[in-house]
């Protein structure tokens, strides 16, 4: 037994040298070094005072501008309060009307367009009725931009002057310079187209008569136009007319009864035009007056056109009277005026 230990013994003895003699492969564990701490330093620092001053001295200011910036975005908040609570009934409004129009078109039954929720049954109507209102648009557009409606226009606004001056002179028996103003603002025209109007409208809708020129001429006072103007007046209603029925025509054989009352009326306008042209009361002779060429009339076709347009004006004999005794009143109310003047003027001095 004790030869069969001892091998063993040794055994265990030379392992225990052999570990004792090799090398650790395990680190040495260092000496335990105490922990550094670091103390606060005892000297002043001068320069965190410093950042402590300016820091404190920033802070008002900082604390001002926060305030500023608070107030207005409180403001601006409440601004958009008020906008929002303006707007939150128009928007449950059409919330509503588009969550309606939504559950219409989806409880329609058929096939839809494309891959849109919109059912073929309701869209066709609605293209349909896009396209006639925007045809019906157009339309209306173009009647009220069309030359025939804007001809339209200005008949009724000439119907609308030529009535405001008749009654004007059936309830005065004459017309002021400021009703005139009045109906040259209402209906954008200027005097001289006033006169022109209103005299071509007499002179084919009235019979030609003492009173008839005697408004004209009472029209022609107040509507403060210049001699030089009154003539340019009268060429301007020459032309018009014989633009729309030609010049006048002395022989009228071969014409048709239609074409033969067509001349008639132009001599007869020619011969009113004339008479006024040629009464001191109404148009200052000028040279500038060039009705007779624009009709086309000889001197002596113009006398005699003229002598038909005193006929069928009666009694000119009372219109001269009237028109003289018009002239005898204003030149007495001149001296009347005049004779103030001196009475003031000699009152006065010394």
């Amino acid at each position: 037994m004790a030869s069969l230990l001892l091998p063993s013994s040794r055994l265990l003895l030379r392992t225990q040298t052999q570990h004792n003699t090799q090398p650790s492969l395990l680190p040495r564990s260092s000496p335990k070094t105490p922990f550094l701490v670091s103390l606060p330093s005892l000297r002043p620092s001068r320069l965190n005072h410093l950042s402590t001053t300016a820091s404190a001295s920033k802070k008002p200011s900082e604390m001002e501008n926060k305030k500023q910036k608070s107030s207005s975005e409180a403001e601006e908040e409440v601004e958009e309060e008020e906008v929002e609570e303006d707007m939150l009934w128009i928007q449950e409004k059409a919330l509503d009307l588009v969550e309606f129009t939504g559950s219409v078109t989806q409880a329609i039954p058929g096939p839809r367009v494309g891959s849109s929720k919109l059912p073929w049954m309701l869209a066709v109507p609605l293209a349909y009725a896009g396209v006639t209102f925007v045809t019906a648009f157009v339309k209306t557009v173009k009647k009220f931009s069309s030359p025939k409606a804007q001809r339209k226009k200005l008949v009724n606004q000439n119907a609308m002057l030529c009535r405001s001056i008749d009654e004007l002179l059936q309830k005065q028996g004459t017309v002021n310079s400021s009703e005139l103003k009045a109906i040259e603002e209402k209906t954008g025209f200027n005097m001289m187209e006033i006169l022109r109007k209103y005299i071509r409208y007499a002179l084919n809708e009235k019979p030609f008569n003492p009173d008839l020129v005697a408004s004209l001429i009472h029209l022609r006072r107040a509507s403060g136009l210049d001699d030089s103007q009154i003539p340019e007046v009268l060429n301007e209603i020459s032309r018009r007319i014989v633009k729309e029925k030609g010049p006048v025509v002395m022989n009228m054989q071969g014409f048709t009864e239609k074409g033969f009352k067509r001349k008639l009326a132009v001599q007869a306008l020619f011969g009113k035009i004339y008479y006024l042209s040629e009464l001191p009361d109404f148009c200052s002779k000028d040279n500038s007056l060039i009705v007779k060429e624009i009709f086309g009339v000889t001197d002596e076709d113009a006398e005699k056109l003229r002598i038909h347009a005193l006929a069928e004006a009666g009694d000119i004999d009372s219109l001269e009277k009237m028109v003289e005794f018009e002239k005898a009143a204003d030149s007495s109310s001149d001296i009347e005026d005049t004779n103030e003047e001196d009475d003031t003027t000699t009152t006065t001095t010394p």
